[in-house]
């Protein structure tokens, strides 16, 4: 690739495309090979590399909660500008990726862009290229031959060919095409015996929707201006509304080297004459999917709960290493907790303390010798002679004269702590040395006496407990365990993969109970961990059987009531990570800060029980909060109970006139006010509803799950938005704006949909919207639109970004509720019965809404199972569906690892599955190469004429040409003009249309167009230039007295002697109309 040049990438979906910039920009190594970039090599000097290098990536990598610019000002601090240097450069409106960089890599950047924005992007790579190298990716024909200064044409992993256009089609060029714009009444075969008269071996091409294609070979060329002259004459009879000439296209040149690599795509490029004439055989998809054999009713149900548990199950296994971390997170905490309870409990009776010397740090003993006899002697072995810092204890030994005993003195520094029987300790154990021998001695010790029951109570209550240990760190464990489950929700409903599960006819308890047992099932895997960890450290209250039975069943509960609270709180997310830290800490303080709180407030210290009592009942509520205090209580339950048994055990050993029975009854009359209640049952009472019951704690978590559970349901159901629309509808109506200067044949529509009734509506149309409008707060999206759709017809909705095509999209599927306005399919409410209506609508959104980590296959699987299709056909239906739209060597792929191409055709086989009566298509081809972009037209056209109501949206210009039978432009929520392509054509464009592009020159010096210019002005005097891109000039010729054969014959010889390498002629473009209108967007 060369400086100051645009170098494009032509490859079919999964040819390398992607995979070649993400080798050549560090995302992976090659697996053997290099490359070198501004001469450093990717493989050793990849640092260096992204210094020079510029990333648009084919899918957008934004930070949803940042501005333009501040995105902008970001990527130039990594890019390494100075702060100077960045204001002046956004104001520049430049793509801060591009700057300070020599080598920019873009991958289908104009992927989902309107036309205009097309054109203005076009402009800045031009501007852009001079001391640059661009690579760039498409999949549009027209943006490649434009940009391109050499073309590069990938499949199967290789590069197939390399060159300018130019080079490109004459190389692989066969002649020129002759397009005709078919009328109702056309016939095939009889316009092909009409053109055999002057070209004896004419074949079709291609019998595409409503173009009719003939393949010219140049040798015939001398024949063209009498026979399209007869042509024109002609075109009523034959059924033809118009027709254009152009040289080989890129596309042309694309899907012919493809063949070469790939018959499968020679079979699609050329045997569409093969396809049309079995026309009536049922098409394949069709066969796998009808409805007669879906399945209904019961079998139906369970069909969908098999799709659902298939979902969960592979989500689960390539995810595992998530569910790991969930099991393994609450193990440690509760390790940690039980190890560090170990040495730190308080609870336990004291140990007993020896009085030696050992305990104090240095110490000092004074020692006095009067006696001078052996019993002085032992003293100075028994103590230490170094007088070094603390005076701790003495000794004085005295013999008064004439006496035969020794009298011996301690003496003992009254400060330190047990200095007293330390001193008299060690004179005592002098005498026993003396009097039994040397190797005897004495030790002494200090033993507290046991805690008292009430010191046990208060210890228990002030949460110096293991159990207290337990229930705060468990409950701080399963609030991070919590958060994991709000991931896969937010992104399931986010990406609109949930939204598309519905639409393919799911119900929403099935949805969403499979998803609950589903989870249910991991949360006891964790559950279990939990369980085996507390059995392994065998700690009081956590030891029998019965012991952990009861956790089990405490954290079964919480389970219970925390995944609905989860799901719901997966609602107010569209950022799985966001969702997860923020509802982990939610749990954090509604559980283990709640619980300390609450422990705190009990403290009889404080004089605050009322207020610890209420503050208990109202966080009961809280999963978190009640699996802490039922843990809490169990514990509490075990050790009064103990207290009692010990209690009632001392008794029978030190009274020897009491038996057992008369002992509990002594304990539970005598003992102390705190235990009385306790042990007066000889057998603990956990599932109690007082205090320390855990009756209340189980209940309220079985309540709050199953209204929780409720509460989700009412808002899948939407009841709440339709109580709120219904109260709210009656004082605060948002109605459909006025709009000026209405088009004649829109306000035609509108007065035809509002003035006839709606069982009229229902029983004329498949689809009808009436008086549609949708605002997004005070912004009007929709502006009450009118229009009916009947079946065998397909509607495109043309219209810029931002125009309100999703928008009517989102209404008509029931993913956003109508403002304004009813719709109604097949005589259903789109308002009032979205799911029956969802059950009618095969649906490819804008957006791919596939679960990434399903494999191609599994998805077309589990969408076949959704809608009905039995489960014996569902993988015959995969294999065919993936064969019809050509990504079978990618059926096994997950979704992530499929480029953007093949994940708009798995979208499109998706809407196809079990034969929708109304199929929406929201810009489906958007990044599919041409040869199954046609194939699917092919496709969508055997779906329109067999009876479906198509609905389109597309910024292909061409497609919509090929496929719909009526569009409408829309232009700020309303509609512009409505018809047929040829309607709209002749209606706002009394004109030609004259594209000419002119041959580069080899030395790459500016072209000059004058001549060319000074050509089209002398023989076409109307001619008004529209457009100048580089070397492509676009005309408007407005004379239509010459006719359409002598024009292409003045410009044949024009063409022999100009600088001209391909043109086209003919009827004003659609997009010409559509460009014409987007102008008044605001």
């Amino acid at each position: 690739m060369y400086n100051d040049q645009i170098t494009v990438l032509l490859g079919h979906n999964g040819a390398g495309k992607t995979t070649t910039m993400s080798m050549l920009t560090g995302m992976f190594p090659p697996t053997s090979g290099t490359a070198f970039i501004c001469g450093y090599d990717i493989r050793t000097d990849m640092d260096k590399v992204r210094k020079c290098l510029g990333l648009c990536p084919q899918h957008n990598i934004l930070f949803d909660q940042l501005t333009v610019r501040e995105h902008l000002y970001f990527f130039s601090k990594l890019k390494g500008l100075k702060r100077e240097d960045i204001n002046e450069e956004i104001d520049k409106y430049l793509e801060l990726l591009e700057l300070q960089t020599k080598v920019v890599m873009l991958d289908e950047p104009t992927a989902g862009m309107d036309p205009s924005a097309r054109r203005a992007l076009w402009d800045l790579l031009q501007n852009q290229k001079h001391g640059r190298t661009i690579l760039l990716t498409t999949h549009f024909m027209d943006e490649a031959d434009l940009l391109g200064d050499r073309i590069a044409i990938m499949a199967g992993g290789e590069l197939q060919c390399c060159g300018s256009s130019f080079f490109l089609k004459k190389k692989y060029g066969t002649g020129y095409y002759l397009i005709m714009n078919k009328a109702p009444n056309c016939q095939e075969e009889q316009v092909t015996r009409f053109l055999q008269k002057y070209i004896p071996n004419i074949l079709v091409h291609g019998n595409l929707g409503s173009e009719l294609t003939y393949l010219l070979a140049e040798e015939h060329s001398s024949v063209f201006e009498v026979m399209l002259r007869d042509l024109e004459e002609n075109s009523k009879i034959l059924g033809v509304r118009s027709y254009g000439i152009s040289l080989t296209t890129l596309e042309e040149v694309f899907m012919k080297v493809r063949s070469y690599r790939d018959q499968e795509a020679q079979h699609f490029v050329n045997t569409k004459l093969k396809l049309n004439k079995n026309y009536n055989n049922e098409n394949k998809i069709n066969e796998t999917s009808s409805p007669q054999n879906t399945l209904t009713g019961f079998k139906l149900m369970t069909n969908q709960f098999l799709a659902m548990l298939m979902k969960k199950n592979l989500s689960l296994k390539r995810t595992w290493i998530l569910l790991f971390i969930q099991i393994l997170i609450p193990v440690v905490i509760l390790t940690m907790a039980i190890l560090t309870g170990k040495y730190s409990n308080k609870s336990r009776n004291l140990p007993k303390l020896l009085i030696t010397l050992d305990s104090y740090r240095n110490p000092v003993t004074l020692f006095e010798d009067k006696a001078n006899n052996s019993i002085s002697a032992l003293y100075t072995k028994t103590v230490p002679s170094t007088v070094r810092l603390r005076y701790i204890v003495g000794a004085s030994f005295d013999k008064p004269l004439g006496s035969f005993l020794t009298t011996i003195t301690a003496w003992f520094n009254n400060r330190p702590y047990h200095s007293p029987p330390l001193a008299l300790g060690l004179v005592l154990n002098v005498v026993y040395k003396h009097l039994a021998g040397q190797n005897r001695s004495i030790k002494w010790a200090n033993h507290p006496l046991p805690f008292t029951a009430d010191s046990k109570m208060a210890q228990l209550s002030k949460g110096q407990s293991m159990g207290f240990q337990v229930a705060f760190n468990i409950t701080f464990g399963m609030a991070f365990v919590s958060g994991f489950y709000v991931l896969f929700c937010v992104k399931e409903r986010i990406c609109k993969a949930k939204h598309l599960q519905f639409m393919a006819g799911v119900n929403v308890y099935i949805f969403w109970l499979t998803c609950f047992i589903c989870d249910l099932l991991t949360f006891v895997i964790t559950i279990i961990a939990v369980i085996a960890t507390l059995a392994y450290f065998q700690e009081d209250g956590f030891r029998s059987t019965e012991d952990l039975a009861r956790m089990f069943l405490i954290l079964f509960f919480f389970g219970f009531a925390m995944l609905p609270m989860m799901y719901l709180a997966s609602l107010l997310f569209n950022v799985p990570s966001t969702g997860y830290t923020r509802m982990t800490l939610f749990c954090i303080f509604t559980g283990s800060v709640a619980f300390l709180v609450v422990q705190i407030l009990k403290n009889r210290e404080l004089h605050l029980e009322y207020v610890a009592d209420t503050l208990h009942w109202i966080f009961l509520i809280f999963p978190h909060y009640a699996l802490a205090t039922s843990i809490r209580d169990i514990y509490t339950t075990f050790s009064t109970h103990k207290m009692c048994k010990y209690a009632v055990k001392t008794c029978v050993e030190y009274r020897p006139n009491m038996n057992e029975d008369k002992c509990w009854s002594l304990v539970c009359h005598n003992t102390s006010a705190v235990l009385q209640r306790h042990c007066c049952v000889r057998e603990p009472t956990y599932y109690t509803w007082s205090s320390p019951g855990i009756n209340r704690n189980l209940l309220y978590s079985l309540l709050v799950g199953l209204i929780l559970l409720l509460i989700l349901h009412t808002i899948e159901y939407k009841t709440f938005s339709k109580i709120k629309d219904y109260i709210c509808g009656n004082y605060t109506k948002k109605l459909p704006q006025q709009v000026e200067e209405e088009d004649s044949d829109v306000e035609e529509e509108n007065s035809k949909i509002r003035s006839t009734s709606e069982s009229q509506l229902q029983e004329d149309y498949t689809l009808v919207v009436k008086d549609l409008t949708k605002y997004y707060k005070k912004i009007l999206a929709v502006n009450g639109l009118c229009l009916g759709v009947k079946k065998s017809e397909c509607f495109g909705l043309l219209g810029v970004n931002g125009a309100g095509k999703t928008s009517t999209f989102k209404m008509i599927t029931g993913d956003t509720r109508i403002t304004y306005g009813e719709a109604w399919v097949k005589n259903f409410s789109i308002k009032n019965q979205t799911k029956q209506v969802q059950k009618l609508i095969g649906y490819c959104p804008q957006f791919d809404a596939l679960l990434d980590n399903l494999t191609a296959k599994e998805s077309l699987i589990m969408f076949g199972l959704l809608r009905g299709i039995p489960r014996k056909n569902c993988q015959s239906l995969a294999k065919k569906l993936s064969e019809d739209f050509d990504f079978q060597p990618h059926i096994n792929k997950k979704v992530k690892e499929l480029s953007g191409g093949n994940k708009r055709k798995l979208s499109t086989a998706i809407s196809l599955i079990a034969d929708p009566p109304i199929i929406c298509l929201d810009e489906p081809t958007t990044g599919m190469d041409p040869v199954t972009k046609r194939y699917l037209w092919d496709a969508i056209c055997k779906f329109r004429d067999n009876g479906k109501c198509v609905i389109l949206t597309s910024h292909t210009m061409e497609e919509c040409e090929a496929l719909c039978t009526r569009l409408a432009i829309m232009v700020n929520g309303s509609f512009k003009c409505l018809g047929s392509v040829q309607h709209l054509k002749s209606k706002f464009a009394q004109r030609y249309t004259l594209t000419i592009k002119v041959s580069r020159s080899s030395s790459g010096d500016d072209i000059d167009l004058k001549p060319i210019e000074n050509f089209v002005m002398s023989n076409f005097p109307s001619a008004i230039q529209s457009e100048k891109h580089q070397e492509i000039l676009t005309y408007q010729i407005s004379d239509k007295s010459i006719p359409l054969s002598k024009m292409f014959g003045i410009l044949e010889k024009g063409k022999k002697k100009l600088n001209i390498e391909d043109y086209s002629l003919g009827q004003t473009s659609l997009e010409q109309v559509f460009l014409s209108f987007t102008k008044l967007q605001r």
